[in-house]
């Protein structure tokens, strides 16, 4: 019985967990809808890794998807998921070891543990989860938060002491201040974003190349280097949600926060700064015309668009009746979901296809190599790197036009 786990609710992050219980040698039953399964693995198919061992591992049986409860050693539930609230009041009583997960108000995890008859409850919040190495981030995660419901309970639950023994940097404290913690970390990374986008709209009017600049911040160990690129924004789930969650935080408590919202404001506004170099460079007339746009995803390596600046960009350029071409292997099964209708639609297997297009945009890039300055050279478009994926050595070998974030070296205030 101690190997026996059941996972509540289908995300990426309860089928990646599924999957290294598996790895463990644990029994798994995943309670979830089959069609809420299969849409979540046709969304993450740009892992291959998760889909290749989910496939393995349900045909072995380790995993299993079941539509009803069961009696377990271990019960672990992915608040965020759909149709969870459902079970809860049938696991108040429970007496298995009890395994929350999601990001919520802050707060209600501590509250939802209290709820629970067991004093066998902690909290492990996901921020080490990365889409597209989801099973890696869960197999060697960056570090650990721990939350308990009563002093000490984390040493008893076997699965929590295998994830702790995974990493050097590890936290263990009561449930609120997970909770706590969990926003204040994301909204950090957010927070450190927005910053290096305002420094980068300086630079653009100072003459300054922002990547130097990012180099020599980085150089300083009270800064570092993660989180400090300058480029469309920040997107994805976690830390847009986080950083609402933190603010609404701060309104229930009748704290006054400037910085939050001026975080999202600059976050929002730099997912359109792409366009407005693109609309000046050709002094607005830019109607009728096409363009390519490398990448989708909110990052590299993943397929999710969720808040990337691909949705804002492409209902300008529609706006001016602009018919767009996207290369986005990873991307390509959710772009279609959400606009395969849209006449000025397209995707296309080649990123260099490219004759008929007015200007090519840069909004991620996750091949293994850099883009190919020859073949861009044939066609000399303007490129709009909104993630400054060209290095300086490729823009000076470019022959064609070229505008990054904060390498623009222009004194026009954008």
């Amino acid at each position: 019985m101690t190997d026996s786990i059941l996972l509540i609710g289908c995300t990426n992050e309860s089928i990646n967990t599924a999957i290294w219980l598996a790895s463990l040698n644990k029994s798994v039953q995943l309670l979830a809808d089959d069609s809420a399964v299969s849409h979540t693995l046709a969304s993450y198919k740009f892992d291959h890794q998760m889909s290749a061992l989910w496939q393995m591992y349900t045909q072995t049986g380790q995993i299993t998807v079941v539509d009803r409860l069961a009696d377990m050693a271990y019960v672990w539930l992915f608040l965020d998921a759909q149709g969870v609230d459902e079970y809860l009041s049938s696991l108040l009583e429970t007496t298995a070891q009890v395994i929350l997960s999601g990001s919520v108000a802050i707060g209600d995890v501590a509250t939802l543990a209290n709820e629970f008859a067991t004093s066998q409850v902690c909290y492990v919040p996901f921020v080490f989860m990365k889409d597209g190495t989801g099973f890696g981030s869960l197999s060697s995660p960056d570090m650990v938060m721990i939350g308990e419901k009563t002093l000490g309970v984390h040493t008893t639950n076997e699965l929590l002491l295998m994830l702790l023994s995974r990493t050097d940097k590890q936290f263990v404290g009561d449930i609120k201040t997970v909770e706590f913690a969990r926003a204040g970390i994301m909204a950090m990374l957010a927070t450190r974003l927005s910053f290096v986008n305002e420094m980068a709209r300086l630079a653009d009017a100072s003459g300054v190349d922002i990547t130097t600049v990012q180099t020599v911040m980085g150089l300083d160990k009270r800064i570092g280097k993660d989180y400090l690129s300058a480029g469309w924004g920040f997107g994805g789930q976690a830390l847009p949600t986080e950083v609402e969650l933190l603010d609404q935080f701060f309104k229930q408590n009748q704290v006054q926060s400037r910085l939050l919202s001026t975080v999202c404001q600059i976050n929002e506004d730099q997912k359109e700064l792409i366009f407005r170099k693109f609309w000046r460079y050709f002094d607005g007339f830019i109607d009728g015309k096409s363009v390519m746009i490398w990448g989708a995803g909110y990052r590299t390596n993943t397929g999710r668009t969720t808040n990337s600046a691909i949705h804002p960009l492409l209902k300008l350029l529609w706006s001016y009746g602009i018919e767009t071409t996207v290369y986005a292997p990873n991307a390509g099964f959710e772009l279609t979901q959400i606009y395969g209708d849209e006449p000025l639609f397209g995707l296309c297997d080649d990123a260099y296809q490219l004759s008929g297009c007015d200007a090519l945009f840069i909004l991620n890039w996750s091949e293994v190599v850099l883009p190919n300055i020859e073949q861009l050279n044939q066609f000399g478009l303007p490129i709009f790197d909104a993630k400054n994926i060209l290095n300086n050595q490729l823009i000076a070998q470019y022959a064609g036009d070229y505008h990054g974030i904060g390498r623009n070296y222009s004194k026009v205030e954008i």
